[in-house]
């Protein structure tokens, strides 16, 4: 099995792009999570100066990813531990599991986010990677 690859950079036409914040708001050790047009919340995150965008709903149990722990291009959801490659979208824990990815740019300043460019699984739940125990009664 091949590692994914690295969503595409943005060319200008994978707009409309809406500005979500101030550029400085998101650092190599610390990702935003901005609201976009049509209620989708992405998780904005920066690698080696570039720039990625997930959809913040954690694949588990909708946890918001763009809060958890960034290692390399790793990030940990903060719920149950899930981890994603915000670079690609795809799931460590669970491969079919992959998030949404959107394009994103910097201008003059702003993060701006444009057109989804890959789908995310709709499919919620499954096993915790946290070290809990489930009881059930």
């Amino acid at each position: 099995m091949s590692a994914p690859k690295a969503a595409p950079a943005a060319p200008a036409d994978d707009g409309p792009w809406a500005a979500v914040a101030d550029a400085a708001r998101v650092t190599d050790t610390r990702a935003g999570t901005f609201p976009i047009p049509g209620g989708t919340i992405v998780a904005v995150f920066r690698l080696n100066g570039r720039l990625y965008a997930i959809d913040n709903a954690c694949a588990h149990e909708d946890g918001p990813v763009g809060e958890g722990d960034v290692r390399g291009n790793c990030v940990r959801c903060p719920y149950h531990d899930w981890e994603y490659d915000f670079t690609t979208g795809a799931c460590r824990t669970d491969p079919e599991r992959a998030l949404a990815t959107f394009a994103v740019r910097e201008r003059a300043g702003k993060i701006e986010i444009g057109r989804r460019l890959t789908e995310g699984t709709a499919a919620r739940g499954g096993d915790h990677n946290d070290g809990m125990e489930t009881i059930t009664r």
